[in-house]
């Protein structure tokens, strides 16, 4: 008993510290980022494993106030897509989830294999088919019912809100939260008079809670992340500029903003540094804020898938 008791607390250590390690090893860019977006070129230099800055040195923040920067134009334009792209994917991954978990109908098996069958071709191929579809739509932008003579919804808001509104990962989700949720609960709503309506808003939803919070988690940090489609679709057009388009954009002119020469060659790593935390910072405190139910809907669909 007591070898079993001592194997026990040496497999703990065990797993514990190699979860140390692991974690570790996952926080080291982000602190590596912040530290560094601290320093300025020459500590950032001097330090090339984890900058450590000798002194606290605040330019890299400061300037972003000062320059001239439309922040809250990208952190709108970026919002307006989050809550675009967690609400109407989200529906869509809720109805479809209950139809392929709850609904008897020919040929579902098969529907949902070949929507599954989408997710093994990365999204980058769809980037050209779509493009040139938003380009060619008939009777946007300056396109005639050919969808030829115009730029169609190229540079337009419609360019980051139509593609992707069929999450099949989140179908999936949602179908296999459903399957684990007895049928018994249903059948009852039923037998009182429950349309599926007021099944779905009074029974289901309160259920989907942790398995929704990780779509909205994944999704919230996806879109405010985008910056190769927005790159792609919207690049003429700085009224849409999402946040890292923006950045990306602000951070050419970093060496400017500090009063460096004209064709200086060093690139100003700690005010990329800085930027990027700043555009981190919204998903870092939504994690914390929606962490619990995040671990009990990954945890659940562990468990239950």
């Amino acid at each position: 008993m007591h070898t079993n008791k001592k194997k026990l607390k040496l497999g703990r250590v065990f797993v514990y510290s190699l979860l140390t390690v692991g974690s570790a090893i996952m926080a080291y860019p982000l602190l590596y980022a912040v530290l560094g977006s601290f320093c300025n070129i020459e500590d950032f230099i001097a330090s090339p494993i984890i900058p450590i800055p000798r002194h606290l040195y605040l330019e890299n923040y400061t300037i972003m106030a000062k320059a001239s920067f439309p922040i809250l134009l990208w952190v709108k334009n970026t919002l307006i897509r989050v809550v675009w792209y967690i609400t109407i994917p989200g529906i869509i991954a809720i109805l479809g989830g209950y139809a392929f978990a709850r609904l008897e109908f020919r040929g579902r098996e098969t529907v949902f294999t070949y929507l599954l069958s989408s997710m093994m071709l990365p999204g980058i191929v769809f980037w050209i088919p779509t493009y040139i579809m938003l380009a060619r739509f008939p009777g946007a932008g300056g396109n005639n019912w050919l969808g030829q003579g115009g730029g169609g919804f190229i540079n337009k808001w419609p360019a980051l809100l139509i593609p992707g509104l069929v999450n099949v990962y989140y179908i999936f989700l949602l179908r296999q939260t459903f399957y684990s949720i007895p049928e018994d609960f249903e059948e009852a709503a039923r037998i009182d008079g429950a349309n599926t309506l007021q099944i779905m808003w009074n029974i289901y939803l309160p259920m989907l809670k942790p398995t929704m919070t990780v779509m909205v988690l994944f999704q919230a940090v996806a879109m405010w992340n985008d910056y190769q489609w927005p790159l792609i679709a919207t690049v003429g057009n700085p009224d849409i500029f999402t946040l890292a388009l923006g950045v990306q954009r602000a951070l050419l002119t970093g060496a400017s903003l500090k009063g460096w020469p004209p064709g200086t060659a060093i690139t100003d790593y700690p005010f990329s540094f800085a930027l990027a935390t700043a555009a981190s910072l919204p998903t870092i405190l939504l994690f914390l804020w929606l962490q619990d139910y995040f671990v009990e809907g990954v945890q659940g669909f562990a468990i239950k898938g």
